[in-house]
């Protein structure tokens, strides 16, 4: 079969649907620093597909095509799942307790029994729900007129856990729907931290929105700091957290032990 064949989206999807059986799928885990300590304060769990035939595929290759598709719930779950108990795993072996970040899809988010469903997960674990964070993407909760989605974040508030906006003013202007839905932080979207330099225009955007996010008691983290220059804006901004290259690339779990909990 042709490559173009192997690339086509029913087929894909359905090699997909095996990937989950056959325990093709794992965890990388990139790092987050706290700009003020400089040590880790969490990692985001990112998923991979370890492919028999063409190894390490990466989530851009194959997420927006699952995203259509009902198997995204299947997927979501068995990312929450696996991350929640490699959180409560390093936990066991003694290791100091960090943040578990983990991105939540729209239809996942959407899913009539999504509260239950992480409510039943964190007890599977036995894990603290203040060590799990919800990442959803600005465009699923913009709409603050959206009863039951606001009504969805305020009981995962009330189970303990803590809410990202990811990609946060990437499309989307209106921004005073938050002071209406319980944010507990932010992430600057990479590509205004990519051309981050003094008197820059996105300097002066990531600024304001580090402000903005101050006076609202809500944490900023900047995703894709990739240079020294850009980890000294956002500390002189007072950035609180930072995610990206210069400090790691996601690495698998035994990886971050070794070099960052260790």
């Amino acid at each position: 079969m042709s490559d173009n064949q192997d690339n086509r989206p029913d087929k894909l999807i359905a090699d997909f649907e095996k990937a989950i059986y056959n325990h093709e799928l794992i965890l990388y885990y990139q790092p987050q620093y706290n700009l003020n300590t400089l040590l880790c304060e969490g990692v985001e769990a990112l998923i991979r597909w370890q492919h028999p035939q063409k190894g390490l595929i990466q989530p851009d290759e194959f997420i927006r095509f699952i995203e259509r598709n009902d198997i995204i719930l299947q997927m979501g779950e068995w990312v929450l799942l696996k991350a929640c108990q490699q959180c409560k795993e390093w936990q066991q072996k003694g290791f100091k307790p960090i943040r578990m970040a983990v991105n939540v899809s729209e239809k996942q988010f959407r899913q009539k029994n999504f509260v239950s469903k992480v409510s039943q997960i964190l007890q599977e674990c036995e894990l603290d729900p203040s060590y799990l964070e919800l990442e959803l993407l600005e465009n699923v909760v913009i709409n603050e007129n959206d009863e039951k989605l606001i009504e969805t974040i305020w009981e995962l508030k009330r189970l303990g856990v803590l809410i990202t906006l990811d990609d946060f003013c990437t499309g989307y202007s209106k921004i005073n729907y938050l002071t209406k839905i319980p944010v507990d932080r932010i992430k600057i979207d990479k590509s205004y931290i990519k051309n981050l330099h003094p008197q820059s225009n996105d300097e002066v955007f990531v600024r304001a929105i580090i402000e903005m996010a101050n006076r609202l008691k809500i944490q900023v983290l900047a995703e894709g700091v990739e240079s020294l220059e850009q980890l000294k804006i956002l500390s002189s901004q007072q950035c609180h957290q930072i995610q990206g290259f210069y400090f790691s690339e996601p690495l698998p779990a035994e990886k971050i032990e070794k070099l960052f909990l260790s």
